[in-house]
């Protein structure tokens, strides 16, 4: 028999085996190695604004591992709501990735301290330590000190959204007040005490005063005469008001 005769009967079986060969290895590769015959990319679903349950729910179906990465505070996304993603939505993945999720705990509320009786540096703190701003400074005359806290709005109490502002109702200290004596005492010891009561101290210098240096030896108006906030006081200072 010619080789060409030997040719033709062994060529039936060389397909055969051939296919063969290749169905086998497609097979063997895709219980193997799926991921190189079967594409499993696929588009990360957006799930910013739903809740936590369906949020985890639908990246589940779509391949993808859901995994809480932080909870925070959010002025306007409802408790329990995604408020951000990643990987980024629709993005393309591949199944089993990782996708990390941002819950808000809502609006984030603090309660109003109470700052009645405080001086206004002290409120200011108080709020901004509550995460709370300043808002309008309304001032009136009270028999309370100069610069007392007489209320705030909200009142103590209130819990509020972060940052809220909260207005505050300060004395500018009695209609009249009795004058202090500032005498004997250093300048800036009666200046200190003049402007807390709300009065406007001016000095003067007596060279020729026998007293210590920088001492108070008279005032105007004198100690005791009622006067109002606002008032100019002068006093005079032995010798030179020292630096």
């Amino acid at each position: 028999m010619s080789w060409r005769g030997v040719a033709r009967r062994s060529l039936p079986f060389l397909i055969t085996g051939t296919v063969g060969f290749v169905i086998a290895y497609l097979i063997v590769a895709f219980f193997i190695f799926p991921a190189t015959i079967i594409p499993t990319d696929t588009k990360v679903p957006a799930v910013i604004g739903l809740t936590e349950y369906n949020a985890e729910r639908l990246i589940v179906q779509a391949g993808f591992r859901p995994r809480t990465r932080e909870k925070t505070y959010h002025a306007s996304a409802a408790e329990g709501t995604i408020v951000r993603q990643s990987p980024a939505p629709k993005s393309v993945e591949p199944k089993g990735t990782v996708v990390a999720l941002d819950i808000s705990l809502g609006q984030r509320e603090e309660e109003v301290p109470a700052v009645v009786g405080l001086t206004y540096a002290q409120a200011v703190l108080a709020l901004d330590n509550a995460g709370l701003d300043v808002g309008r400074r309304n001032e009136i005359g009270n028999e309370a000190p100069r610069g007392q806290v007489l209320a705030s709005s909200p009142p103590a109490g209130s819990r509020v959204p972060v940052p809220t502002p909260v207005n505050l109702t300060i004395s500018t200290g009695p209609s009249t007040i009795e004058m202090p004596d500032v005498t004997g005492q250093t300048a800036s010891q009666a200046r200190s005490l003049l402007e807390q009561l709300g009065f406007r101290p001016s000095v003067k210098v007596d060279s020729f005063s026998t007293m210590p240096v920088n001492t108070v030896v008279t005032q105007t108006p004198v100690a005791g005469r009622s006067a109002k906030a606002g008032t100019r006081v002068s006093i005079t200072i032995s010798g030179a008001v020292s630096p």
